[in-house]
């Protein structure tokens, strides 16, 4: 039987799709745009199956569509697995008033991958040349929801949610921010970090990073990242000053005591300074929402700074029963 036919026969085996006469094998994913359902990625030897390209989800928008990354088969195995190409892209982000030049490296993303492997609060696979050249990752596919589809689904009154799921879910931070702590340690950073970027292993429990490959050299944009991951957790969800000021949940006496200073350093439109809305967050919490206002008395210069004040408020305010 030749290779055509034997492809053909597992490619039936796996999907019970349909299976054109002749099946496409890829070797140089440079032009990733071209790469579709049903065609064959093959990596040093590796078959994988193409399914699709991969989503991403975001603030209530639509999925939108990655077209570097690809879900498809492992054909030895079958399971699923991710394989993202190389895209190159460079973009600025703010700070306040800081600009901030970041680059997606898919060498960066490589080397990290490397770094973490066997650890189980960072996404696990290899990156593997292709006939180009191109750094092409090939990722194990977590099932489970991210940090940003959980909370937001979560159907209670915020003082009920604070109360009953808030202090599991910063417990559970706690092993993120460490992870984080472990990767500056090494000299390198997650450079993307969002709550859409932990993914809740739907096996384990555990929270899991995703995406390492932006790049910047600026070492706060990860602890300022993380100050937003807070903030949504604490705030069940984006608080923006605009929704606030439009909601029946608060007084005109709390809308009116808001001000500038109470706004996100890192997004201008939220608001950090949750204690404000919800009187019931405690001082240690309350202290760290305010290390990322726009105007903070003091600010966390490292992960380490920020993971001190981060265990002692668990320790204090949200102890562990048992």
């Amino acid at each position: 039987m030749d290779e055509q036919h034997k492809l053909a026969a597992r490619i039936r085996e796996m999907t019970g799709w349909p299976v054109p006469d002749k099946i496409d094998i890829i070797t140089d994913t440079s032009e990733w745009i071209n790469i579709y359902r049903g065609q064959i990625i093959r990596l040093d030897g590796h078959d994988y199956l193409v399914k699709g390209n991969e989503y991403e989800a975001r603030f209530g928008i639509s999925d939108q569509p990655k077209y570097w990354v690809f879900s498809v088969y492992d054909m030895e195995t079958g399971a699923t697995k991710i394989i993202k190409t190389v895209f190159n892209e460079e973009f600025y982000v703010h700070i306040g008033v800081f600009r901030i030049h970041c680059v997606r490296s898919p060498e960066k993303e490589a080397r990290v991958l490397d770094l973490v492997r066997g650890d189980r609060r960072f996404m696990q696979g290899h990156t593997i040349l292709d006939t180009r050249g191109n750094h092409v990752r090939v990722i194990d596919y977590i099932r489970g929801k991210n940090l940003f589809q959980y909370i937001f689904h979560i159907d209670k009154k915020h003082e009920v949610y604070f109360h009953e799921d808030l202090p599991g879910i910063l417990w559970q931070l706690a092993d993120s921010i460490e992870a984080i702590e472990l990767l500056h340690r090494n000299e390198t950073c997650h450079g993307d970090i969002r709550n859409d970027h932990i993914v809740i292993d739907a096996e384990t429990g555990q929270y899991r990073w995703i995406d390492f490959d932006l790049n910047q050299h600026v070492s706060d944009f990860d602890v300022w990242s993380i100050g937003n991951i807070i903030n949504y957790a604490v705030g069940k969800g984006i608080t923006s000053f605009a929704n606030v000021k439009k909601s029946r949940e608060f007084s005109d006496n709390v809308k009116e005591s808001l001000t500038v200073e109470d706004a996100s350093g890192f997004f201008e439109y939220r608001l950090m300074n949750l204690k404000k809305l919800y009187p019931y967050i405690p001082p240690r919490l309350h202290d760290i929402l305010l290390h990322f206002t726009i105007r903070p008395r003091r600010f966390y210069e490292n992960v380490g700074q920020l993971l001190g004040d981060y265990r002692e408020m668990l320790a204090t305010e949200f102890p562990r029963s048992g």
